[in-house]
């Protein structure tokens, strides 16, 4: 078999891989990206864009925003008319638009596509089989750049079948929307599918080892979403941790607990994080270091041990975010070429999309604390936010910590509706060394949710000018 040589060589077209080989091939390097499954990868497929597309749809469906307006009406949307073809029909939509867009982009800057599984030969060689295991390509590259993501951690023990035990792939492929759901994890993943099932009126137990959901969070935020999540009829069981899944008859799972109580359900979501995909790769015919954790350690330019080799997204564990993928994944292209890179972002925001959605950015109240800074909170509610009583969504807090004196900007938390865009602004705020100041002596357009911002620097402000 011939040959194929190439400048630069990426193995998985998820977020990071797009940016790595379209920034590859703007530079003018002949650029492979080796998927061995769907273009986009598994953020195409099973993660973000179906993930969010189906709480897109979900919120659609059942008019969520507007239920406030409703009340006891007879007109309220019935959730029982809500089907899962409905939902699903949403997300393929979005899926093969989105699928169609990325090859447009990839096409456009010239950058060759093949399908299969790469695996190393050596440093600069990777052979590509396709699913039967037989040999179709043999590539040689100047640089590789491993953007291979990761897939659901599955626990030993647990029988997934994908019909009652579901991991969170095998989730997005339900036939039904299930009466009851058990969710196991309430990280990120776990908290999320929780709140969209919750919304479409299905009885939720959401389960975790630690004492209050997304246990990373601001308390306070936590608190507050937390609250917003009972109100939907959800239930939080902390301090729980489960010994055993098992199925009772044909259509209910029973998941059994530590503390020697029982739950059961139709379904169970097992949110028990993700693996990096290394494996796949026979990497040690490459030589570079994984860490304990299982990741691919790189630099921070997300180099390897072995200079022409980089890494990026999920295979190099957290953050773990396609928006921080897209960011690495043109770095690491950039550094493989030589290109300056302006800067590597230390500070970004993270994005929840739970019902209420949260993000966040900067340090949370626990972590100022457990420093020794000094600080104070300057809080805005929705409810007295204009824009959000409009909207039907007066659920939300947003909160400022900064310093009493010189008035710098610590973090912004926010849980309500359009957190995740609202958070942007605060981004550019503590990009550029912005006090709380900023947010009272700028004009923002009216009624938008930016006016949170002015109510909680308002608030912050009169607790340290008196």
């Amino acid at each position: 078999m011939i040959e194929e040589r190439f400048d630069l060589l990426v193995v998985g077209s998820g977020p990071a891989g797009q940016k790595a080989a379209i920034g590859g091939a703007k530079l003018g390097k002949t650029t492979v990206l080796v998927e061995a499954g769907v273009l986009g990868g598994s953020s195409l497929t099973f993660g973000t864009i179906p993930s969010k597309t189906l709480r897109e749809a979900i919120l659609q469906l059942t008019n969520f925003t507007r239920q406030s307006f409703y009340a006891s009406s007879k007109h309220a949307p019935s959730l029982s008319e809500i089907t899962i073809n409905e939902l699903n029909y949403q997300v393929a939509w979005v899926q093969t638009h989105l699928k169609e867009t990325i090859q447009r982009q990839l096409d456009k800057n010239g950058v060759h596509v093949m399908f299969g599984f790469a695996k190393f030969v050596d440093p600069h060689r990777m052979h590509v089989f396709d699913e039967e295991g037989r040999h179709t390509h043999s590539l040689f590259a100047e640089k590789i750049i491993l953007t291979i993501g990761s897939r659901p951690r599955k626990p030993e023990g647990i029988t997934f079948d994908g019909k009652h035990i579901f991991d969170s792939n095998q989730l997005l492929k339900l036939d039904h929307i299930p009466r009851s759901l058990i969710v196991i994890g309430a990280g990120v993943i776990g908290s999320e599918y929780a709140s969209m099932f919750s919304v479409l009126g299905v009885k939720v137990h959401l389960i975790d080892k630690h004492a209050r959901l997304l246990h990373f969070l601001d308390r306070e935020v936590g608190a507050h979403l937390q609250l917003s999540l009972e109100e939907s009829k959800l239930q939080f069981h902390g301090k729980k941790e489960y010994t055993s899944i098992r199925m009772k008859g044909e259509n209910m799972a029973v998941v059994s607990f530590r503390d020697g109580t029982e739950l059961e359900a139709e379904a169970v979501l097992v949110a028990a994080g993700r693996v990096c995909n290394i494996d796949l790769l026979d990497a040690e015919n490459a030589g570079f270091a994984l860490h304990a954790s299982g990741v691919v350690e790189v630099n921070e330019k997300f180099q390897t041990c072995v200079p022409h080799i980089y890494a990026a997204g999920d295979v190099i564990g957290g953050p773990s975010l396609s928006s921080t993928g897209y960011q690495q994944g043109r770095l690491a292209a950039l550094h493989a070429f030589h290109q300056p890179i302006r800067k590597t972002d230390t500070i970004y925001p993270y994005g929840i999309y739970t019902i209420p959605e949260v993000s966040t950015i900067g340090m949370t109240e626990e972590e100022l604390i457990d420093a020794g800074l000094e600080y104070a909170i300057g809080r805005a509610y929705f409810y007295e936010v204009s824009r959000s009583i409009i909207s039907g969504s007066e659920s939300g807090l947003c909160k400022i910590l900064f310093h009493p004196k010189n008035l710098s900007i610590y973090g912004v938390h926010i849980v309500g509706h359009g957190a995740t865009e609202i958070i942007h602004i605060a981004q550019a705020a503590m990009t550029f060394n912005a006090t709380i100041e900023y947010f009272l002596e700028e004009v923002f357009n009216f009624p938008t949710y930016a006016e949170m911002y002015k109510i909680a620097a308002q608030n912050g402000l009169n607790k340290v000018k008196r």
